[in-house]
Parts: C-alpha cells; sequence; structure tokens
C-alpha cells in the first residue's frame, strides 16, 4: 500500500502603503495600499491593514527617512562608483580598491599584519627598492658576485629584497578582521589577492605612500576587505589579474635583458680595467721583460692564426647561426674559467662555477637521453602566466633551478588531462676533429622546447599518442644521427637479455661476448660513432641545484651553481 504524501508551499506577497496616507488607528490602512506588483499576488486583508495602521502610529518616525530621503537613498545605492585604481594612478587622501599580489611574506604583529604588493606599475610616490649589487656587475673586483658569501650585507636595506625593483611596490598594513583573513587563508608570496576601500596615505617616513586596510563597518557587521584569488578557472579569471600579469611578464622580460646588459657592462669595465692595469705595469719593465712579454704574445698570436683542423664530410644539410666565427673543441668549452680578485687585501684566484658564453663547434651525436623518443616531448610546467591567451615561453637557460624543472616529471595525470607539450631532451656531442696528439672529448647539451623547436621545425606533443609526429622526429633526427637510435636500441636490449641470463645463471647466447671482453676500456660503455658530424652553436650558462655542504653553497643557503650547456641556433635543414 503506497504511503500518502503531504506537499506544502508557503508564499511571501509584498504590499505597499503610502505613509502620508495612512490613517490613524481604528481607521484601516487600505486607503494608502497602492496596487499590487503582480496581478495575482493576495490583497490584505481588514485585520492586516488594520495592524498597518496600528504599527505605523507606534513607532518611532525619526527612524524612518521621508519621501524625499528615501528616493536620495534609491539613487545613491544604483550608483556605484568603481573605486579601482592601478598602484600608479594612487595619491594621497585616495580610497581605491585594487587587484595586487604578495611580494614579500606578510609580517604578523599580532593585532595587524604588514603585506608588501605590487601590480607591476610604477609610482614615483612609493619606496625605491634598487638593485644591490648581488647580481652581475654589482661589485668592483668580482662582476658575477661570486664572492658575496664572504661579504656582510645584512646592513643593506634592500638586500634581502628579490624584487620586483624600483618604485613598484607598496606597503599595506590591515588591521582585523583583515588580519584574520591573512592568517586563516594562508595568503603568502606569490599570492593574488583583491583588497577594497584601501586608504592610501604618506607612511611614518612622510615622503613614501603607503596603504592602510582598516575595519570597515557595514549594515550587517564588518565587512572583509581581502580576498584571495585563484588561477584555477581561466574562463572566470579576474580580468584586472589578467592584465596584471601581462605587465608581470613583461617586467620580467625587461628585467632578464637588463640583467644581461649589466652584465656585458661589467664584463666592458673589467676589461678596460685590466687593459689599464696591463698598460700601468708595462711602463715598469726593464727591457728584459718587455722582450720576454713580446715572445709570448708572439707566440700566443702564433697559437690564435693556427689553421682550424679540416673536418671532411661535414653534414650539409644542419645548418646554424655565427659561421663567420670560430669554432671551439669540447676541451675548450669546458675546462674551468678562474677569476683573480681580491679579498681582505689578499689576492684570491677563485675559479668560477660557470661563465655566460656562447660557442660554435663542430661536433657529432654519440648518444641521447632519454633512452625513448617518446619521452623528448613532455607536459609543460604550468605557470601563472598560462591563463593569458598570448602567454609566451622561457627558454631553459632562463631557469632558475634545475631541481624545479626535474621534480614536475611525468605522471599519468600528466597523459590524462588536456595539456600543453613542450620538448626536453640532451644529446651527447663528441669533437668531429680534433690536432694531433690530442683526444676527442664528449660533453652533454641540453635541447630545450625553443632549440628543438628551431632544430626540428616540429611543435612538441604527446608522443605517445601522435604517432605521426613520432615518425617525423624520428625521421628529423635519423639526418642528425643516422643510426644511433638503432644501435642503441639494440645495445640496450643486448644489455637486458645478458642480464636476464646472468640472473638466470645461464652463459651467453653467443660468443660475441667473449670476443669483447679483450677490447673492453674505460670508454667501453660509449655507442660506437657513426654519425656525420655537422656545426652547431652551445651556449653555456649556471642553474641553482641542491647542496647539503654549506662549503659548496655558493648559490646562496643550501643551494650551488651548476654548469650546463644548452643547444641553440642549429636546424636542420629539407
Amino acid at each position: 500500500m503506497d504511503m500518502p504524501s503531504l506537499i506544502t508551499n508557503w508564499k511571501t506577497s509584498i504590499s505597499l502603503y503610502q505613509a502620508s496616507k495612512i490613517p490613524k488607528p481604528p481607521a484601516d490602512a487600505s486607503v494608502a495600499l497602492h496596487h499590487p506588483i503582480k496581478s495575482k499576488d493576495r490583497l490584505p486583508d481588514n485585520k492586516e491593514n488594520a495592524f498597518v495602521s496600528q504599527m505605523y502610529h507606534s513607532i518611532d518616525k525619526d527612524r524612518l527617512p521621508t519621501e524625499v530621503e528615501f528616493e536620495t537613498m534609491v539613487l545613491t545605492s544604483t550608483n556605484v562608483k568603481d573605486k579601482f585604481n592601478l598602484l600608479e594612478n594612487v595619491r594621497d587622501g585616495m580610497f581605491c580598491d585594487m587587484v595586487v599580489q604578495i611580494v614579500k611574506p606578510p609580517y604578523d604583529m599580532g593585532d595587524k599584519v604588514t603585506l608588501w604588493v605590487a601590480d607591476y606599475t610604477k609610482n614615483d610616490s612609493f619606496y625605491e627598492f634598487s638593485y644591490n649589487g648581488d647580481l652581475p656587475g654589482g661589485r668592483d673586483g668580482d662582476p658575477y658576485g661570486y664572492t658575496d658569501k664572504f661579504m656582510d650585507t645584512s646592513s643593506t636595506p634592500s638586500s634581502n629584497w628579490t624584487g620586483p625593483f624600483g618604485k613598484r611596490c607598496v606597503q599595506v598594513t590591515c588591521w582585523e578582521p583583515h588580519a584574520t583573513v591573512i592568517r586563516e587563508t594562508n595568503i603568502k608570496v606569490g599570492q593574488w589577492v583583491s583588497i577594497r576601500n584601501v586608504q592610501i596615505k604618506l607612511g611614518r617616513n612622510n615622503a613614501n605612500l603607503e596603504g592602510f586596510l582598516r575595519e570597515d563597518r557595514g549594515a550587517s557587521g564588518p565587512k572583509l576587505n581581502i580576498c584571495p584569488l585563484t588561477l584555477d578557472d581561466p574562463e572566470n579569471v579576474n580580468p584586472h589579474m589578467k592584465d596584471a600579469l601581462r605587465r608581470k611578464r613583461d617586467y620580467e622580460r625587461l628585467k632578464k635583458t637588463q640583467i644581461k646588459d649589466i652584465a656585458e657592462a661589467g664584463k666592458v669595465g673589467q676589461k678596460r680595467k685590466s687593459e689599464l692595469s696591463t698598460e700601468s705595469e708595462t711602463k715598469k719593465e726593464n727591457s728584459k721583460t718587455k722582450r720576454k712579454a713580446k715572445r709570448a704574445r708572439a707566440q700566443l698570436s702564433q697559437k690564435k692564426d693556427e689553421q682550424p683542423v679540416e673536418i671532411s664530410d661535414l653534414n650539409s644539410r644542419v645548418k646554424c647561426e655565427n659561421m663567420d666565427k670560430p669554432t671551439s673543441f669540447v676541451a675548450e668549452m669546458t675546462e674551468p674559467v678562474y677569476h683573480q680578485t681580491t679579498i681582505d687585501g689578499q689576492d684570491v684566484k677563485l675559479q668560477l662555477p660557470f661563465v655566460n658564453t656562447n660557442y660554435r663547434s663542430n661536433v657529432r651525436v654519440v648518444n641521447f637521453f632519454p633512452s625513448n623518443l617518446v619521452d623528448f616531448a613532455r607536459p609543460k610546467k604550468e605557470t601563472e602566466f598560462d591563463i593569458l591567451s598570448d602567454d609566451g615561453e622561457e627558454s631553459l637557460s632562463g631557469s632558475g633551478s634545475e631541481e624545479e624543472e626535474d621534480a614536475d616529471q611525468s605522471t599519468l595525470d600528466n597523459f590524462a588531462v588536456k595539456r600543453n607539450w613542450e620538448w626536453r631532451f640532451y644529446l651527447e656531442l663528441e669533437d668531429a676533429a680534433v690536432p694531433e696528439k690530442k683526444s676527442k672529448q664528449r660533453m652533454w647539451v641540453a635541447v630545450d622546447n625553443h632549440a628543438a623547436q628551431c632544430l626540428l621545425s616540429l611543435d612538441a606533443s604527446n608522443l605517445r599518442h601522435e604517432t605521426k609526429d613520432l615518425q617525423m622526429l624520428r625521421d628529423r633526427l635519423f639526418t642528425l644521427w643516422g643510426e644511433l637510435e638503432e644501435r642503441k636500441s639494440l645495445a640496450q636490449t643486448k644489455k637486458r637479455e645478458a642480464q636476464e641470463a646472468a640472473r638466470k645463471g645461464k652463459p651467453p647466447s653467443d660468443s660475441d661476448d667473449e670476443d669483447e671482453q679483450p677490447r673492453k676500456t674505460k670508454n667501453s660503455d660509449k655507442t660506437p660513432v657513426s654519425s656525420r658530424p655537422f656545426a652547431c652553436c652551445i651556449r653555456q650558462y649556471g642553474v641553482k641545484v641542491l647542496e647539503s655542504d654549506p662549503g659548496k653553497a655558493d648559490a646562496g643557503e643550501g643551494k650551488r651553481w651548476q654548469r650546463m650547456y644548452n643547444l641553440f641556433g642549429t636546424r636542420i635543414a629539407g
């Protein structure tokens, strides 16, 4: 038997009365009733009209607005002023809304929290964070800042400031209840936030503008005027934040260019200083020393004028930039570089962890990594700039940390969702030819997304699914390294079979393994060279890696510089 069910509902109707026409009780208020908003609305009965009359004449009229005042309030409520402003436009005495990024860890002072924020615009009334010399060109005699760990920079106001530099940041002091929001939502460096009704005025130094976010009480209680913003939904992202991200991207590119210019200026200054020092010392030399120096310079000049080693069968289908530049051998590119400086009055010769230098070289590919070509492309690491429709890409050599790249390894999730893909692989290169009595050397170079796009004329994709793209990649690389992939695959197969046989206690499958034994050397693990040599451009740079030994941590606490090499400006033609 079905159980009976009851359906019930409540309906609310709003009735409007003109206050000036409501009579005093016992008369009811029906004469002051306006026509119903909807024709189906129920009209109040006599008891309800009598209640309206009784209620109206028993309340304090001073607490109710007049008709004129009410109309004014209605107009005011519909005329909401947009108080949003870029930081470049804020002035003393303003109250404004802003969308900004936290650029320094929040400082909790108990009753309030201090934030440093930026929207990547400049304001001449902000405090200026200048470059303190920790980057190239910052210290006389040490243009790359490698002796920073011997220096005390704690007294410098901006010594720990990581940017943005210039007059792009403002301090905002937040009182309760906003301070509690900052603590409970774990707002930290890098977080984008929307802040409303910030008072702008001069700070304690009476020289720079600051922001102040105080308690803002509304009709329903205190308002919370700080709200974290997210990038999770690109379709509905805050438009002000998207504009700020574009400005941040432009700023990062500008900063990178400026740092490069500073480094070049530092090199020129050091070169000029060295030339002046050499001229001064030369004047003091006697004739014997002059003759000795002259012979040394002549020998050096003769060495430079030596003809480069001729290379036959250079692969004409592989082109590279800067063909007018002299070539370098692997040994020259990998030899350590030293810098002469003075510390505490003592001459010190420091080995530089890396130098930002470009080379051109004639080499051949003898190995590659990863071993499987499908792993040459991987899901692109997500950044906050991905939501921008005109998102640009940064090269590998601009990365700050090798660990950050390796930490985002391919997982099952990377292939289950729609992602952008980028190239990332490594090539082991060997000298194509070397002078007599010299041995060929090898080095590993990274091939980032930009370099690979130039080299292959292909865009990265999911090579596990895109079989046509994988075949095109294999064909292009065959031009570069010949049968290297087949040889490496065969060698790996034999190695696995030998390991499996050894595990089962079986002898080698044939006598070839025994024949190979006498010929083993320290380089026996190297892949036999069969590919044609080609010309390419190689860049040396440095990345920060983790370092547990404090004595080796030359790139900050717990980190050291590691020298890296990157292929660039090389293309497989045809």
